[in-house]
């Protein structure tokens, strides 16, 4: 990833390679830990890098 503090679903599901749908149900269901975003005002939120690379890193 990159060194961006928040990165946005689109983006994260390009470098994933899965859709934003996908990334909704994983959050939703929260399936393998799959980390909760953050909400940035009233529209907009995004996921901690920081917090996508842990996720990764325990896959």
């Amino acid at each position: 990833m990159n060194e961006k503090l928040i990165i946005k679903p689109h983006e994260l599901a390009v470098q994933l390679g899965v859709s934003t749908v996908t990334l909704w149900r994983w959050q939703k269901s929260k399936a393998h830990g799959f980390p909760t975003p953050i909400y940035r005002g009233n529209r907009t939120l995004g996921w901690r890098v920081r917090d996508i690379n842990d996720w990764l890193d325990s896959q």
